[in-house]
């Protein structure tokens, strides 16, 4: 993991998080698309980077800490995918991995 990746990793995710207007479920899938090469995992880490940093500053009540609530459960939701996909023998090293995972098997996601 190379800290200036990982470091834009969790300010993308925190922004997000932080734009009560914007998408939260397709966070994961911004993520893989800004990074593909960056091993799967890592949208893990930032994820829940992320929703710990913002929960930290903003509290768990709140629009922001409600968000960072939904960065842990995509956190999980990631490191599930890549457990699946794991033990299927199904590529799943890169978040571009997960990335055209998501797209085959959930259509727009």
């Amino acid at each position: 993991m190379t800290s200036a990746r990982i470091d834009l990793m969790i300010e993308r995710a925190a922004e997000v998080m932080c734009n009560v207007e914007g998408d939260m479920d397709g966070l994961p899938r911004v993520l893989a698309r800004e990074w593909p090469q960056a091993p799967a995992l890592e949208l893990t880490v930032a994820l829940a980077s992320a929703a710990d940093g913002v929960q930290s500053l903003m509290g768990c009540a709140g629009p922001s800490g409600h968000r960072a609530q939904t960065g842990w459960q995509l956190a999980a939701m990631v490191a599930a995918d890549v457990h699946f996909l794991a033990v299927t023998g199904a590529p799943h090293s890169t978040a571009a991995d997960l990335l055209a995972y998501w797209t085959d098997e959930r259509g727009s996601k």
